[in-house]
């Protein structure tokens, strides 16, 4: 009788940590939101429609850039404990650079785990 109760206890602590991993979380979705941005928005309205950027950086001429990510992880990346080692990440990525307060342009483009780490730009999942 205790060794089947050991084992209920073992079966539910395994299912409570396989749903853990797979619960999800409020996802941008960067590939239709970027869509909402043209030249001459202001900072705030990118804000409203993108949220807190991931990254801000400045270029060479001054101009103030907004970095945004959003990850996409394959099914075997997100097994829990031993995903990082299986499975691939994709990243979306939108670049908006302002001019005088407004966007003056704004990027779209996805890259590979592989690119992202060439550009220097660490992710999410490094930070």
């Amino acid at each position: 009788m205790k060794f089947f109760k050991t084992i209920s206890i073992a079966i539910a602590l395994f299912f409570i940590i396989v749903l853990e991993g797979c619960q999800s979380k409020h996802v941008q979705h960067l590939a239709s939101d970027v869509c909402l941005l043209s030249p001459g928005v202001t900072k705030q309205e990118v804000l409203t429609y993108l949220g807190v950027p991931n990254e801000r950086r400045l270029n060479e001429q001054g101009n103030e850039i907004w970095l945004y990510f959003q990850v996409h992880k394959s099914f075997l990346r997100k097994t829990p404990f031993i995903g990082d080692k299986l499975g691939d990440e994709n990243y979306d990525m939108v670049t908006v650079t302002f001019f005088n307060e407004a966007v003056s342009t704004c990027i779209y483009r996805a890259y590979t785990e592989e690119q992202m780490k060439e550009m220097g730009i660490m992710t999410p999942d490094e930070k």
